[in-house]
C-alpha cells in the first residue's frame, strides 16, 4: 500500500507502505466462533506470518449466538480471556483497535458497525475469508518450501557424493556454489570459499595451484561466449613431477529470458584412465610394428646380408684405390647400422618368453650401481644406493632389470654431460617393489613427458628411440608399471614397480624345476 504524501499525518510520499510502520499494531478482539475462527488464530501471533501481516495481539474473544466449545478452549489455550458480551470485550480491553466478527449474523454486524468507535477497525465475517485465504496459500507455501529444501538437500548430497570437482561460477569466474570434493581439498569451510575467483579455490591434490591464473585453455570462456557447452583436456605436473591430465567440462545457467546468469565448471582427472587408453593405443601400434618388422626381416636383411658379403670382399681386394676403400668402408659402416637397427626393432617388437623367476631386487641393484660406478666415478659422477630393508624378491629376470637400471644411468648421465648426482633407491609400499632412479639434470619438458616412454621417441642424434620403451616393456610384461617424474631445471625420476613374488608363486618355480 503506497500513497501520495499526507502533511496532516506526517506520511512519506510514493512506495511508502504501511506495513513497514515500526508503530503498527493491531490489538484484535474477536467476536463470535464461526468459520475461519481457528485459523484466525492460527495467524495470531504466529511467527510465520511475520513476513506478511503486521504485528497482531488477541486481547480476548466474545461469544456469539452460536458457540462451540472446541472453539473457545482454542483460545483458552492461546492465553485470551472469554466475554458474554462485545461490551464486556470492549470494556476490559479499550486497547482494542480491530474487532473481527465471525458471527454470521448481519444484525450483530449492524449493531456492531453502529456501536464501535472511529478508533477500531471492523472486519466483517465476508472480508475474513481472505484471511483464511492468506493462510491457505501460506501453509502450501510451506509444503512448497518443505519440498524444495527436501528436494535441494537430495541434489546436495548427490553432488557431494560426485568425486569430481564442481563449481557453480558468476560471469566474472567468482564461486558462487562448489561440492564437498572441492573444499574438502582446500581444507576450508565452504562457505569461506564462496565469493573467491576460480583460479584461487581450484587446487591439485597436493595442494598447489590448479591455475595460477585464468588458463587461456579453460572451456569458461568459449561457454560465456557462445552460450554452450564445452570441454578441453588440460595437463598439469604435480608437485612430485608426475604429469597428470584433466579433462574440464563448462555447462551454462541460462536465466528465464535467455541470458547468461552462471556457468557449471566441472573438472575430472582421467590420469589413470589416459593412462590405460595410451598403453592400449601402444599396445596396438606394437602389434602393427612387429607385422612390419615380420616383413622388413624377409625384404631387407636378405639383400642387406649379400650386401655386407660384398662389401667384405672388396675390403680385401688390393685393386682399390684409397678414395674407393674409404667410400666401400663407408658402405660397410653403414650396413651395420642398418643391422643393428634391425636386430633393434627385431628384439623391441618380438614378444618375449621368458620363464617364471624370482628376482633379488636388491642384489641386482647392488651389483649395477657398483658396475656403473667403476665406469663414471672418475668422469664428475657422484653414483648412490639406497637399499630398503626386508624387500621381497620380484617377479622379473635378474639380467633384464639390470639391463633397465644400466639404460636408466646411461640416459641420466647423457642429460648431464658435465657430471651430477645420480640416486638409486628400493623401496616396498606393500603392494609393489619399487627401483627408483633420480638425477639432478635439467630435467624433462611437460611436452615430451607424454612421448617419451613411445617408441621411436628419441632427443638423441644418434637414439633409435628405443631405450625407456624397451624398459617399459620389459617392466609391464613381468606385471609391474613405470613411473616418470620431472620438472624442467629440477631433474628428473623414474620409479620400476614390479609384482613380489609369492610364496605359493615360488613353490610352482621349484615344481616347474623338478
Amino acid at each position: 500500500m503506497s500513497g501520495e504524501h499526507d502533511p496532516e499525518l506526517g506520511l512519506p510520499g510514493d512506495n511508502y507502505c504501511i506495513l513497514e510502520s515500526a508503530e503498527l499494531m493491531f490489538n484484535v478482539g474477536i467476536v463470535g466462533t464461526g468459520p475461519g475462527f481457528l485459523t484466525l488464530l492460527s495467524i495470531i501471533d504466529n511467527g510465520e506470518y511475520a513476513d506478511y501481516m503486521p504485528p497482531m495481539r488477541l486481547c480476548g474473544v466474545s461469544k456469539g449466538a452460536i458457540t462451540l466449545p472446541g472453539h473457545l478452549d482454542a483460545a483458552r489455550k492461546k492465553g485470551s480471556p472469554v466475554y458474554e458480551t462485545v461490551e464486556a470485550l470492549l470494556a476490559a480491553h479499550p486497547e482494542i483497535n480491530l474487532i473481527v466478527e465471525l458471527t454470521g449474523s448481519m444484525t450483530t454486524l449492524k449493531t456492531l458497525r453502529g456501536a464501535l468507535p472511529t478508533s477500531v477497525s471492523l472486519v466483517d465475517h465476508a472480508a475474513a475469508v481472505f484471511l483464511c485465504s492468506l493462510h491457505n496459500m501460506l501453509q502450501a507455501n510451506r509444503h512448497c518450501q518443505f519440498n524444495l529444501s527436501s528436494q535441494r538437500d537430495m541434489l546436495q548430497a548427490i553432488v557431494d557424493e560426485v568425486r569430481d570437482d564442481i563449481l557453480l561460477l558468476d560471469r566474472e569466474m567468482r564461486v558462487v556454489d562448489l561440492n564437498r570434493n572441492v573444499a574438502e581439498r582446500t581444507g576450508r569451510k565452504k562457505e569461506d570459499l564462496i565469493g573467491k575467483p576460480c583460479h584461487e579455490v581450484e587446487i591439485m591434490d597436493d595442494g598447489g595451484s590448479f591455475c595460477a591464473s585464468p588458463d587461456a585453455l579453460c572451456p569458461f570462456a568459449a561457454t560465456a561466449r557462445t552460450l554452450q557447452n564445452a570441454e578441453a583436456m588440460l595437463t598439469r605436473v604435480d608437485a612430485k613431477g608426475r604429469l597428470r591430465y584433466f579433462r574440464i567440462y563448462t555447462y551454462p545457467i541460462l536465466g528465464k529470458h535467455g541470458d547468461l546468469t552462471h556457468i557449471l565448471v566441472m573438472r575430472r582427472d582421467i590420469t589413470a584412465r589416459t593412462q590405460r587408453e595410451r598403453n592400449l593405443q601402444q599396445t596396438e601400434k606394437l602389434a602393427a610394428i612387429g607385422e612390419m618388422s615380420t616383413y622388413l626381416a624377409h625384404e631387407i636383411r636378405n639383400p642387406l646380408f649379400a650386401i655386407g658379403g660384398f662389401v667384405n670382399s672388396l675390403l680385401k681386394s688390393p685393386n682399390l684405390t684409397e678414395t674407393e676403400l674409404e667410400k666401400v668402408k663407408i658402405i660397410a659402416e653403414e650396413t651395420r647400422r642398418l643391422d643393428r637397427l634391425l636386430k633393434s626393432i627385431l628384439g623391441f617388437v618380438r614378444p618375449e618368453d621368458r620363464p617364471l623367476a624370482a628376482a633379488d631386487l636388491s642384489q641386482a641393484a647392488a651389483e649395477t650401481v657398483e658396475l656403473m660406478r667403476i665406469g663414471y666415478c672418475h668422469q664428475g659422477y657422484e653414483l648412490t644406493l639406497s637399499q630398503a630393508e626386508g624387500l621381497p624378491k620380484v617377479r622379473g629376470e635378474a639380467e633384464m632389470i639390470k639391463q633397465c637400471l644400466i639404460n636408466l644411468i646411461k640416459n641420466s648421465v647423457e642429460a648431464m654431460p658435465h657430471g651430477g648426482r645420480i640416486d638409486v633407491s628400493t623401496g616396498f609400499d606393500g603392494q609393489f617393489a619399487s627401483l627408483r632412479v633420480t638425477d639432478n639434470g635439467p630435467g624433462i619438458p611437460a611436452s615430451e613427458m607424454e612421448r617419451i616412454f613411445s617408441p621411436f621417441y628419441s632427443t638423441k642424434e644418434q637414439g633409435y628411440g628405443l631405450g625407456l620403451a624397451m624398459i617399459k616393456k620389459i617392466v609391464e610384461e613381468a606385471g609391474g608399471r613405470v613411473e616418470l617424474a620431472s620438472r624442467e631445471g629440477q631433474g628428473a625420476t623414474v620409479t620400476l614397480f614390479f609384482l613380489p613374488e609369492l610364496a605359493e608363486g615360488e613353490q610352482r618355480i621349484e615344481m616347474a624345476r623338478r
